[in-house]
């Protein structure tokens, strides 16, 4: 295993450090481009570049400044694995089921009810703590997404 740098390896802070150069990279490629179209600042074309761009930078800040709570390394019998492996092999197959049912769904309901509720059980499917907290996040979430797409990109969603 790599050098631990608080608590991440060495690897996962490489990582960091090259995907905020290629999003710098974007980042100012974006800036260069027109900022004034016929269709006012919403139709410039480095809008959305250079918002996924500062998105990943910082998503990657966070990362690489964080710290990771150590934890006394677990010993795993293989019954034990076997019973995770089962277990794993169920989540990901209601996922994947969850994930095709909101496909199919998108566009006959609601988008901010159907994107809440997909959000909502995906988390409590992976994420298991804090009921309350995780639905109104991904309430909160499924409006930000709204938002942005349907206010700032112009651009209507299901």
């Amino acid at each position: 295993m790599g050098a631990i740098l608080g608590g991440f390896t060495l690897k996962d802070k490489i990582t960091a450090v090259i995907f905020i150069s290629l999003a710098l990279f974007f980042l100012i490629n974006a800036m260069l481009m027109p900022f004034t179209t016929e269709y006012g600042k919403y139709g410039a074309p480095g809008i959305v570049p250079i918002v996924l761009s500062v998105i990943v930078i910082l998503l990657n800040l966070i990362m690489m400044l964080r710290k990771k709570q150590e934890k006394a390394p677990v010993q795993i019998t293989n019954g034990d694995r076997k019973k995770l492996f089962s277990f794993e092999n169920k989540r990901l197959l209601i996922s994947v089921i969850f994930c095709l049912t909101y496909v199919l769904l998108l566009g006959h309901l609601n988008f901010i009810a159907l994107t809440s509720v997909f959000v909502s059980v995906l988390s409590l499917i992976f994420y298991r703590k804090k009921p309350i907290l995780v639905i109104l996040t991904s309430v909160l979430v499924t409006y930000g997404i709204y938002y942005i797409f349907q206010k700032l990109f112009l651009l209507p969603l299901p």
